[in-house]
């Protein structure tokens, strides 16, 4: 059985792009579930000490702050914990024509 050249299985145009992958808390996940896609959902902060030597672990800060104005008793902020020691891994997506796209990969 032969395939057409443009009905690849699977997109890869993004394959090689870096992306973060993120744990998050049942409460962030639920927020995000219920965003607006044009809206933002949160922004990282990145704090730098310029008093501490860069190759100094701690001397980099990354900050989660959401961006939804929910009511209740939701943090607005939350400190991340980065760390370069994961397995690689591919973020796949599925595109509006039904098709099986990579979106990214980790790791990397």
């Amino acid at each position: 059985m032969e395939e057409d050249e443009g009905s690849s299985k699977v997109e890869t145009a993004k394959a090689e792009r870096s992306v973060w992958l993120m744990k998050c808390p049942v409460v962030v996940a639920k927020s995000w579930q219920a965003h607006t896609p044009s809206d933002p959902l949160a922004k990282v902060v990145l704090s730098l000490d310029p008093l501490r030597p860069p190759e100094d672990p701690s001397s980099l800060q990354f900050t989660m702050e959401m961006a939804s104005t929910e009511p209740g008793n939701i943090p607005k902020s939350y400190s991340l914990n980065m760390s370069k020691d994961i397995v690689p891994m591919s973020v796949f997506s599925e595109t509006s024509h039904g098709k099986v796209a990579v979106e990214g990969e980790s790791g990397t």
